[in-house]
Order: structure tokens, then sequence, then C-alpha cells
């Protein structure tokens, strides 16, 4: 059983000659179905996001409705504040002093003082009578 050198090289080229010619293709390192598959869970994730961030409840579009929103609330306070220091300011003045009350006495209620003339004067007939002031209106109004 003596083999030489040569004999053994050659028996293991031979060998590896049919193990090539055996081999099968060795599958790829990657299955592209899967790849595929996720790529496509990631655009519909990514969509998802992206409609929940433009149009969804807490989004973008109701971001802007509510700031707007805002906008009208802050405009309507400075109004209604605007309009209390008024009020307080009337207050105010009728607490302080008996001027302000008979003043109001006379021109809401048409109250007169004792030993005072009063003159009626009336517009003749086809004439307009002038209109009240639009600060009377709105009192009156409210």
């Amino acid at each position: 059983m003596s083999t030489t050198r040569a004999e053994i090289g050659h028996r293991l080229s031979r060998l590896s000659a049919d193990l090539s010619g055996a081999r099968q293709p060795r599958p790829p390192r990657y299955n592209r179905r899967m790849y595929r598959a996720v790529i496509i869970v990631l655009l519909v994730v990514l969509a998802a996001l992206q409609y929940r961030l433009w149009i969804a409840d807490g989004g973008w579009a109701e971001v802007h409705r509510l700031s707007e929103m805002k906008q009208d609330l802050r405009a309507a306070n400075e109004r209604n504040e605007a309009r209390n220091d008024a009020l307080q300011a009337e207050v105010d003045d009728l607490k302080s002093g008996e001027s302000a009350t008979e003043g109001r006495a006379r021109s809401d209620m048409g109250m007169i003082k004792r030993d005072e003339e009063f003159f009626l004067t009336i517009a003749p007939p086809g004439s307009t009578p002038s209109k009240p002031k639009a600060d009377d209106d709105a009192a009156h109004d409210q």
C-alpha cells in the first residue's frame, strides 16, 4: 500500500473535480421575499404615521384649528376686559359720590330735583327726532 505523493495528488484532484461537479448552487444569503415583505410593512407604517401627522386627531390640522381658536378667544378676552374695566369705573364712580348717582337718575329715569322746573320740548310734526347715541343703544341692549 505504498502510494506516492503524485498518486495522492492525482486522487485528490479527481475527488475535488467530482465534488465540484456535484455541488448544487449555493442559496442566496437572504430571502428576497422576506425583504420585499419587510419593505412593504415599513411603507405601510410610514403611510400610517403620515396620516396621523397630517390628518388624524392630534395632527397638524387640529393644531392649526386650536391655534386659530386660541387667537379668537384671546381677542374676545381683550374686548371683555375693556368692557369690564369700563363697568368697574362706572361702579367706582357711582360708589364715590352723589353727583354720579344724580346724573344717572336724571338721564336714565328723567328725575328732577325739588323746586326745579322741567321743560319738555317736542319736535314739530313731520320732522324726524334725533337718534340716541350708540353708547346708549349698547347699554340698553345689555
